[in-house]
């Protein structure tokens, strides 16, 4: 997990595709390697000024106080939390972070994605 999420040839070609202006879509620590690249332009995130979520805190804080006893810091990739670093990567203008689903136990299905966490994709005008 570290060495895919630390790696800088890794965000060299996110940032290469995320240029495209192509859907792109992150699951669970997926988002951070987005928080982590920067843009051609600013040299900050590529999700400045992006409505994204993310794997929720309460979803990676529960994990791990639940496993702890057993797997150590197995559950704890990172000091902060990767919701924390992707808020933070959101600053500025436009930034909005949506939180998922506050259960674990409703999911989005093909007719209804009520439950389902949002895309990432451009702000609205």
């Amino acid at each position: 997990m570290r060495q895919y999420l630390g790696s800088g040839e890794l965000r060299r070609q996110v940032a290469r595709f995320w240029a495209l202006e192509r859907p792109v879509g992150a699951i669970c620590h997926g988002v951070l390697v987005l928080a982590r690249t920067p843009d051609g332009g600013t040299g900050r995130s590529v999700l400045v000024g992006r409505r994204t979520t993310c794997l929720p805190k309460y979803m990676e804080r529960t994990a791990y106080l639940t496993t702890a006893w057993r797997l150590g810091r197995y559950y704890r990739t990172y000091p902060a939390y990767v919701e924390d670093e992707v808020r933070s990567a959101l600053t500025g203008p436009g930034a909005r972070f949506e939180r998922g689903p506050r259960v674990l136990t409703r999911r989005g299905t093909a007719t209804d994605d009520s439950h389902a966490f949002v895309p990432l994709r451009p702000l609205a005008g």
